[in-house]
């Protein structure tokens, strides 16, 4: 096992991942562990010279006012964490997630601008090496920190525990001066939940890629516009990735041979593949990004100036960057569903592909692919999704109840739609795959003839098909979409350096 050192510039969404996983040991750089002093050192100071600072020697939101005797500092910190892991029923993080967000605020507390005591880091980092982490609600977030699951988070640096459970590690544990502040004040979940959504559509949209060259093949569809000669053209970012990643699936078919094309004009929902494919792209581009600097930058209230050794009000709780990418991803992931779905029942009309309706065998009256209602299910799982990928960011106008906080960004529910989005999405690019590998089978096209990519989604996919035995038993297509979503199955294809 490897290990990572957080500088608090450097964190990126493939290192939060293998540190979420458990993969990676961690510390701070050397140069980290001296901003941390330096901080707390800036801390310790203003607390003698008689001002008043918000969340060190004052209380927090409403009661922001009212001053905390230097006597009561830790009791002041001991309450505020126990007061909002307030536990309300529901589902909890995956533990990759909690461990995920325990580094996000090791990376933040490695910029030094915290203030917190190198101890208080020493035990988050005892904490994140433990076998398990503690158990986190989910849907307690309104995205302006995301205050109840980092208090449920920090029970365990504090001697206590969600629920009664075993202790993780050693307690009783008095934090100081602006510690529970500290802990509090990011949005640490959101972007460890993030970091893991965002790897999964990386993989999806690939997953879209292919499930469209394995159309093209099933149509015999015009390849014309996809010939590298063409891309001068073509000049979006993320369309000329879709454009390349088909071209290399498509590598040895026989569709760069005119001959093969079956129309000179084929529907919109393959001639327009890379520009769809290629706005979820851009849009992943744009989210990791945002993610990215996010990571990155600190995020507490209030901060310490090390350059003028101040102690200055945070703004970085706001999620609205966050929730902005996401909401344009989930978007773009309902459109290219949409678009794959199309596609489907393209190559099960007579009119569009040429063959038999539903894709069924001559003569056999019990249908093919069509009685097996996968394309409704498909679309019914569609009209979900669709209605997921509404934005959120505009949800929460009100003011909250201390009259103190006012904007909310929704950063956490806007990632868990994504993500739900993303499993549905799965589940419908299974399908397009399905349907084109059918289509195949009944045009009789020799495997030789089809590109790597069609040729390895052919070569695994048609063996969990019912084809010519369909109604003999129930179909059950979960193994099919649970190996479509496996890793190796994309990098299978692409190689896993380029998902």
């Amino acid at each position: 096992m490897s290990n990572y050192d957080f500088d608090g510039e450097t964190l990126d969404l493939n290192i939060l991942n293998a540190l979420a996983s458990g993969s990676l040991t961690c510390g701070l750089t050397k140069a980290a562990w001296g901003r941390v002093a330096k901080g707390r050192a800036i801390v310790d100071r203003a607390l003698n010279d008689g001002s008043a600072y918000y969340g060190i020697n004052t209380g927090v939101g409403s009661q922001k006012d009212c001053i905390v005797d230097a006597e009561n500092f830790a009791w002041f910190n001991h309450r505020l964490i126990i007061s909002e892991a307030t536990n309300m029923p529901g589902p909890a993080f995956d533990e990759t997630v909690v461990r995920g967000a325990l580094a996000v605020m090791l990376n933040n507390a490695a910029t030094g601008r915290q203030g917190v005591r190198v101890e208080l880091v020493e035990r988050m980092l005892r904490l994140f090496h433990c076998d398990r982490m503690p158990e986190v609600r989910r849907g307690t977030s309104g995205g302006t920190s995301d205050l109840g699951p980092l208090a449920q988070l920090s029970l365990p640096l504090v001697g206590h525990s969600l629920n009664g459970f075993a202790l993780l590690i050693d307690g009783p544990y008095e934090l100081a001066a602006k510690e529970a502040v500290s802990l509090l004040n990011s949005n640490a979940f959101a972007l460890s939940h993030g970091a893991k959504v965002l790897t999964e559509t990386q993989r999806l949209i690939a997953a879209f890629d292919l499930a469209t060259v394995t159309s093209f093949e099933a149509l015999r569809a015009n390849l014309s516009y996809y010939h590298p000669s063409k891309w001068a053209a073509y000049r979006n970012v993320g369309q000329l990735s879709s454009c390349r990643r088909i071209v290399t699936a498509l590598e040895g078919s026989a569709l760069w041979n005119a001959n093969e094309w079956r129309s000179l004009h084929d529907a919109l929902s393959f001639r327009f593949a890379m520009r769809v494919n290629g706005a979820a792209i851009n849009a992943l581009d744009y989210a990791q990004h945002q993610y990215f600097e996010d990571l990155n930058c600190v995020c507490d209230n209030p901060v310490i100036s090390l350059e003028d050794e101040a102690i200055v009000t945070g703004v970085n709780m706001d999620s609205t960057m966050l929730t902005t990418a996401t909401d344009m991803l989930r978007q773009s992931l309902a459109k290219i569903s949409t678009v794959s779905t199309e596609r489907s029942l393209k190559l099960q009309n007579l009119t569009f592909s040429g063959l038999n309706a539903g894709l069924a065998q001559d003569g056999d009256v019990g249908g093919g692919v069509l009685n097996l209602i996968v394309s409704y299910i498909s679309t019914a799982r569609q009209a979900e999704l669709r209605n997921l990928a509404a934005p959120v960011l505009l949800d929460c106008s009100h003011s909250l109840a201390d009259g103190i906080e006012d904007v909310s960004s929704l950063a956490p529910l806007s990632i868990q739609r994504t993500e739900e989005v993303v499993n549905l999405s799965w589940q419908i690019v299974a399908v397009e795959m399905l349907i084109a590998v059918w289509a195949i089978y009944l045009r009789k096209t020799p495997v030789e003839k089809l590109g790597h990519g069609p040729r390895h989604v052919y070569e695994t996919i048609l063996p969990y098909l019912p084809i010519g035995t369909a109604g003999e038993q129930v179909f059950d297509i979960e193994p099919l979409i649970q190996r479509v979503s496996a890793p190796e199955f994309m990098s299978d294809v692409f190689g896993s350096e380029k998902l």
